[in-house]
């Protein structure tokens, strides 16, 4: 009975240590892939470092100096010495290149038009410079009126001293025109259709130099010149300027002044001359103000004009300002001046030799005020614009004799207003190409005169070279002038005048040139002037050549 006993407490035994067994594999089974997840908050902890208590002691190691002895054996080396002469040295044979200042320029073309000219000059030389011009053009438009004849010398010589440079120019030209401005027949002309012009000019100046950047700057000049038409004016004139300025200091300074003797002499109907002269001082000193951003300059222009009938005193302020907006690139500017301009005989036949009408006064530039921009649209295009206000006194203009072809002098001798707005463009890429053109608006207020006789009121000009490989020089020239107004005065039994008033056609005159260097010592050259043969009127009845071509050499020397 007790192994029974025993045999079933064996048996539970068994039973009750399996069961927890297939317990835990029936929950291992739900479990997928025996993974267990444990999600709970987790805290890491460092556990203390050990430090070790012993500090490092490394040893040191011992080193011990060499001691090196020696001695040098007492022996001596018998040199023999070698002797040879230097040799000196020397620029070798480069030489500065050779001047070519000198050229002699000859040509023909249509109208019977022989061109040439000379022009000498001396090469480097640090005592004197010296050279002379000569040049002669001359043309056969018609047979017997519209003829022409150019003839210039020019020579001139410096002397470079110690403490500055003396110069002396002496200047001649010979100028014949025709009064071709009438019918071609000589019985409808009052006078003889031919003018002859000559002036000798004679100048001579003095200019000291300044070791010192702040020292005194002078300048003296002694002018003469003689101007007749050698038939019934003539005119000298006498003048002596100096200039004094001082630039580098706390405040620059400039002042001209000058004194001048212009005297006229016209033949009467008698044969007799009439003797008019006229003595003008001027006074003009000028401040400056330069920074790095603008500049500033004020000061003003004074004459005293004295003649046969009275004496007076001019006087007009003189001011000028700038301001760099952009450096070098953009430049705002403005200012204000005035000055006394004398009407001569040489002025007036320079700008039209036509002319055998005059009386001589003085135009008066009471008050001009400017305003502009310049600067540059790249590295080689710059840029002008520019706006002008004037009030002038005796504004001089030109009509026309319809009896004798001859252009008159006019004035407006009210207080005129001329305004102008000028815009210019200029473009250059290296030496191959450069261009430049400027346009010119201008709007007269007249008080005496109906209109600006042969003046124009818009007027463009345009000039370009082109060079292709060194060999070939293109150059490009126009001028356009926008409509004009010309004055024919006729005179009745009375004495009185009639005028006319006459619209002058715009115009345009384009010219071309053509230069071929064959070498640096000989050219040929090609010149078409006014290729859209066009007869414009420069002055009223005075029709220009049509179309002319000219060709020559060019030898340098």
């Amino acid at each position: 009975m007790q192994s029974v006993k025993n045999y079933i407490f064996s048996l539970l035994a068994i039973l009750l240590m399996a069961m927890p067994n297939a317990w835990a594999q029936r929950i291992d089974s739900l479990i997928k892939d025996n993974q267990i997840e444990v999600i709970k908050n987790f805290k890491p902890v460092l556990s203390e470092a050990i430090k070790i208590p012993v500090n490092p002691n490394p040893e040191k190691p011992e080193y011990v100096k060499p001691i090196f002895s020696y001695s040098l054996p007492n022996t001596q080396y018998n040199v023999q010495p070698t002797i040879y002469t230097i040799k000196p040295l020397s620029l070798g044979t480069m030489l500065l290149p050779k001047l070519r200042g000198n050229y002699i320029k000859i040509g023909y073309g249509n109208f019977n038009m022989p061109l040439f000219e000379a022009y000498l000059n001396t090469v480097r030389n640090k005592n004197y410079q010296a050279g002379l011009f000569v040049k002669h053009l001359s043309g056969n438009g018609d047979e017997k009126y519209n003829n022409f004849s150019n003839n210039t010398a020019y020579g001139y010589v410096k002397k470079f001293t110690a403490k500055g440079v003396l110069g002396a120019d002496a200047y001649y030209h010979r100028n014949r025109v025709n009064l071709y401005g009438a019918p071609n027949d000589a019985l409808t002309l009052s006078k003889d259709p031919k003018f002859i012009y000559q002036l000798v000019d004679i100048k001579t100046n003095y200019q000291n130099y300044s070791k010192d950047s702040a020292g005194l700057l002078y300048k003296v000049d002694l002018n003469y010149y003689n101007f007749n038409n050698l038939v019934g004016f003539k005119e000298n004139d006498f003048a002596l300027k100096g200039r004094i300025s001082k630039q580098n200091t706390d405040l620059p300074f400039e002042l001209v002044t000058g004194l001048r003797f212009n005297n006229n002499m016209i033949k009467n109907t008698a044969g007799d001359y009439y003797n008019y002269q006229r003595i003008y001082f001027d006074l003009n000193p000028q401040l400056f103000m330069n920074s790095e951003n603008f500049y500033l300059k004020a000061g003003f222009n004074s004459t005293i004009n004295s003649d046969s009938t009275n004496s007076t005193f001019h006087f007009y302020p003189k001011a000028e300002g700038a301001y760099h907006i952009i450096k070098n690139k953009l430049t705002v500017y403005g200012g204000l001046t005035g000055w006394l301009d004398p009407i001569t005989y040489r002025t007036v036949w320079t700008e039209n030799p036509f002319v055998n009408q005059m009386t001589l006064r003085n135009t008066s530039h009471n008050l001009e005020a400017y305003f502009g921009f310049k600067g540059e649209l790249g590295p080689q295009t710059s840029f002008l614009i520019s706006f002008n206000a004037a009030k002038i006194e005796n504004l001089t203009f030109y009509s026309t004799d319809s009896a004798s072809a001859e252009q008159i002098l006019v004035y407006d001798t009210g207080k005129s207003k001329l305004s102008t707005i000028s815009i210019g463009l200029q473009h250059q890429w290296n030496e191959k190409f450069r261009m430049g053109i400027i346009a010119n608006i201008l709007n007269y207020k007249l008080t005496n005169v109906a209109q600006p006789y042969t003046r124009p009121q818009f007027e463009t000009k345009l000039n370009s070279t082109y060079n292709i490989s060194d060999k070939f020089l293109v150059k490009l020239d126009m001028i356009y002038w926008g409509l004009r107004y010309g004055r024919s005065d006729a005179k009745r039994t009375d004495g009185s005048l009639v005028s006319t008033d006459y619209k002058m056609n715009p115009f345009v005159d384009l010219n071309i040139g053509i230069d071929y260097r064959y070498n640096k010592k000989l050219s040929a050259f090609v010149q078409f002037n006014n290729i859209a043969n066009n007869p414009y009127q420069r002055y009223y009845n005075y029709q220009v050549y049509g179309i002319n071509l000219m060709g020559g050499l060019t030898f340098t020397f």
